[in-house]
């Protein structure tokens, strides 16, 4: 059977090239929350120990929801503005046309002095166009605005490296809970999952029986279970710390036994219980 971190690399290549084209951090948490939930899929439907699979799963989502907290460096891409420049090429225009004018004012009055009509004319003619189109050339708008666009982009190989630490850590983890569960089963002497799982659901059909057939049914189951070293037990106030209860508005009665060693009483698959409210 396959650890969760060997299905935590068959997911790695997609996520590689998802994270290369992404620029939204938060594009980038959803798109690890989703590889991390494939992988949970694919590892827990290998696993065949009920208690052992919900562990899993509880470290899987302790995981998923620290995803947007797991230490990604950015890398950031930054487009500056150019106005500066081109505003000193607006200012060395301004510069040529004041000059341009003054010369031509000059001309202007030289003309005017010595009694050239004609000259001091086209000077002044030319004054004016050349103010006007200064005054044109300042209200022009500018072509380009300014942009600063800043673009970050997780560290794809720092994450998937953090990723790959936190994945090895929980199967590490679920090694340690398996030995764990076992000791509390009482061991490899205890019977297995599965077989507690059989016997809980033979006591389960019973329920469903009438009379004499459930009663005649249950001793018999009963001394099937005696015989691999297994009782069932029904929900009570006493017991009912070895049930999962179920709030009920009707009734209080045992959907699934506790099913506890024959010999020390010890648990060996939690029971489930609908419990009425008002009793809860």
């Amino acid at each position: 059977m396959m650890n969760i971190f060997d299905h935590w690399q068959a997911q790695k290549p997609a996520l590689r090239a998802a994270l290369e084209e992404q620029t939204d951090p938060a594009g980038a948490v959803d798109q690890v929350r989703r590889a991390l939930l494939q992988t949970e899929q694919n590892a827990l439907a290998e696993m065949s120990d009920d208690v052992l699979r919900q562990q899993a799963g509880v470290l899987m989502s302790l995981l998923k929801t620290s995803v947007g907290l797991v230490d990604c460096q950015a890398s950031a891409q930054v487009w500056s503005p150019r106005r500066q420049a081109e505003r000193s090429a607006g200012r060395g225009g301004i510069a040529l046309w004041g000059a341009a004018l003054l010369m031509q004012l000059v001309l202007g009055g030289y003309c005017y002095l010595k009694g050239l009509a004609l000259g001091w004319l086209i000077a002044l003619a030319a004054l004016l166009a050349g103010a006007w189109a200064l005054v044109r050339e300042r209200r022009r708008p500018n072509a380009q605005e300014d942009e600063l666009r800043v673009v970050l982009k997780p560290d794809t190989e720092r994450l998937l490296t953090l990723l790959d630490r936190q994945l090895r850590a929980i199967d590490r983890s679920l090694n340690d809970l398996a030995y764990l569960n076992d000791q509390l089963c009482g061991g490899p002497q205890a019977a297995d999952a599965a077989t507690l799982a059989r016997a809980a659901d033979l006591m389960e059909a019973l329920y469903e029986c009438d009379g004499e057939v459930r009663e005649t049914a249950g001793e018999a189951a009963r001394k099937l279970l005696a015989g691999l070293g297994l009782t069932a037990l029904d929900y009570t106030e006493e017991n009912r710390r070895l049930f999962n209860a179920l709030p009920s508005k009707s009734e209080t009665r045992t959907l699934s036994p506790a099913i506890v060693s024959l010999e020390d009483r010890r648990l060996l698959r939690r029971g489930t219980a609908a419990v009425r409210t008002d009793a809860a």
